[in-house]
C-alpha cells in the first residue's frame, strides 16, 4: 500500500504532465519554496506559489511543452518525499536527458514545502538552460 503522500507526489507529476496549473497549484503549499541547482540563468530560489507556477510556465513555455517527467521511482512519508525521474525536453535545437533525484518536504496537509534536486549531468542541465529563450 502506498503512503498518502506517495499518492500526492503522483497526483503533483500527473498534474505537471498535463500543463495543468490549478492542480499543480494545490500541491503547493502557499509559502512552497523551490531550489533550482546549478550555474544557468533559471537558477535559484523561487519563493511561493506564485512564483514556483511562474518558473514552470517559463520551462513549459520555453521547451514548448516537450518537457517530460518519467518517474522512475517514488517514495514518501508523512514528512518528506523523494523521487527518481527521467527528465527530457527540446529547447533551440538542444535535447535534455537526465535523470534528476528529487527531495521534497511536505506540509501537514501534505502538500509541498520545500523542493530540492540533484542531477547526473547538471552541466548538461546549465548548458540547455544558457541561452535566453
Amino acid at each position: 500500500m502506498k503512503h498518502p503522500n506517495e499518492q500526492k507526489l503522483e497526483a503533483f507529476l500527473a498534474a505537471y504532465a498535463a500543463h495543468d496549473a490549478e492542480r499543480i497549484g494545490a500541491s503547493l503549499s502557499e509559502d512552497a519554496v523551490w531550489h533550482v541547482g546549478g550555474t544557468h540563468r533559471l537558477s535559484g530560489d523561487y519563493r511561493g506559489r506564485e512564483a514556483i507556477l511562474e518558473y514552470f510556465g517559463r520551462v513549459g513555455t520555453e521547451t514548448a511543452g516537450t518537457i517530460l517527467l518519467e518517474p522512475i521511482e517514488l517514495m514518501a512519508n508523512d514528512e518528506r518525499g523523494a523521487a527518481f525521474l527521467r527528465v527530457t525536453a527540446d529547447r533551440e535545437g538542444q535535447r535534455l536527458d537526465v535523470t534528476m533525484a528529487e527531495a521534497f518536504q511536505f506540509d501537514d496537509d501534505g502538500r509541498i514545502r520545500e523542493f530540492w534536486a540533484h542531477a547526473t549531468d547538471q552541466e548538461a542541465i546549465d548548458k540547455f538552460w544558457s541561452q535566453e529563450g
